[in-house]
């Protein structure tokens, strides 16, 4: 399945395309199933119609969000940026369209997000069943991965108590500051060392209007 890029872009920006968003309970076990549960029948329908489709399910684990799209696109970019897309095509250029999972979460790594390529639409269903297992394996690795990041992000508030004491050393700048102001007193005594002189001149020029 091909289509030109500015068709492409058109499609999304006009929100043509097939899209849905399923809520789930996170998932006991955490694994692939219960989510893919929900998205292949939508997925296969749109493959069949060679549509361009955007399906996701939102749910959680650790109390943050885990989101996993199954997306058609023609880079490996999610469709909400697809301002970018013409920076990789020109416009009347005919691009293969791709199947592409998405899994974001702020526990998965440190860009929220993992992009895996299942392959083109065109191809999907000739080996539906061995796509469909590629999906699953890369989205139990995704899943893994988030649980991994969950009990990371329970040992990061003991690491963050060591950064916290070098703040004490700017400190010492403040007392260094302090030692400036002495300089301008000692100016301000120059000048008045200079008025007395002048003065003193001004009493020499009285005593010879006398004789």
């Amino acid at each position: 399945m091909k289509i030109e890029v500015q068709a492409f872009i058109n499609q999304i920006q006009d929100q043509t395309y097939l899209t849905d968003e399923y809520e789930l309970p996170t998932p006991d076990p955490f694994v692939a199933d219960g989510i893919l549960a929900q998205l292949k029948p939508a997925i296969d329908k749109a493959i069949e119609k060679q549509a361009l489709v955007s399906f996701s399910v939102l749910t959680e684990y650790a109390g943050e969000p885990v989101k996993v799209t199954l997306e058609t696109g023609i880079v490996n970019l999610p469709l909400q940026y697809i301002k970018k897309v013409n920076q990789f095509f020109e416009l009347d250029d005919q691009a293969e369209v791709n199947l592409y999972l998405y899994v974001t979460s702020p526990l998965i790594n440190r860009s929220n997000m993992r992009i895996d390529l299942i392959g083109t639409v065109a191809s999907f269903e000739e080996s539906a069943a061995a796509n469909w297992t590629k999906i699953a394996d890369l989205l139990t690795k995704d899943l893994e991965a988030v649980v991994i990041g969950s009990l990371a992000t329970k040992e990061e508030p003991v690491e963050k108590k060591a950064p916290a004491k070098k703040k004490a050393a700017p400190k010492k700048m403040a007392t260094t500051k302090k030692k400036a102001p002495a300089k301008k007193t000692t100016a301000k005594k120059t000048a008045t060392q200079k008025t007395t002189t002048k003065k003193t001149t001004t009493k020499k020029k009285t005593t010879k209007k006398a004789d």
